[in-house]
């Protein structure tokens, strides 16, 4: 077996090994956290706030958010220069249809204006970087890289601000998180680029 084809095995098991455990994890601390709500109803007694379908829904979301990341990052690590620059771009274009839908629902204006330059600037930077460009490719590494912790602990308020599912903004800062893997992994390229043109 080519030294590829061991690795290209090796992130697949690793993806997949990250998947079962995040999700194995997230079943048992939901199973906690869905057992202390629980509601008093009148003749009967305690009951949990939550029914067996909406349980399910939740770890079935979560399992889909998951697995979207971990498909990702097992893409990326095979073709790392493509999902590198793919991921900023595609999250670019989803900050500007964001940035638009923010100032539509009336969302606080610095979310509306992050969005939108964070929107512009990103594709910006993903074509400098894919052309060899250092301080593109450092700056593309550190958007992605605080937009991967800002949108993670802001997820439930742009939820709220734009009105759409909790599990669709947290597919937003494992994407990031990606891109900043991916990133990292083409360090080599431009540091040899930066030595040629010493």
């Amino acid at each position: 077996m080519s030294t590829a084809q061991e690795q290209t095995k090796y992130m697949a098991i690793l993806c997949a090994s990250a998947f079962l455990v995040l999700n194995a994890g997230f079943y048992v601390l939901s199973g906690g956290y869905f057992e202390t709500h629980k509601e008093i109803v009148t003749g009967v007694g305690s009951v949990s706030s939550y029914s067996p379908a909406q349980m399910m829904q939740v770890r079935i979301a979560f399992a889909e958010l998951t697995g979207i990341v971990a498909v990702f990052g097992f893409v990326a690590s095979l073709r790392a220069r493509v999902m590198g620059h793919l991921i900023p771009m595609l999250l670019g274009a989803t900050h500007l249809v964001a940035g638009v839908a923010a100032f539509w629902h009336g969302a606080p204006g610095v979310l509306g204006m992050t969005l939108l330059v964070s929107g512009v600037l990103m594709p910006v930077l993903v074509v400098f970087s894919s052309q060899g460009s250092r301080p593109a490719w450092a700056f593309l590494i550190a958007i992605c890289g605080v937009f991967a912790v800002v949108e993670f602990f802001g997820a439930p308020k742009v939820r709220g601000a734009l009105d759409v599912s909790l599990w669709i903004t947290m597919i937003l800062p494992g994407l990031n998180a990606v891109a900043v893997a991916a990133l990292v992994a083409l360090r080599g390229e431009y540091v040899e680029r930066d030595a040629a043109t010493a």
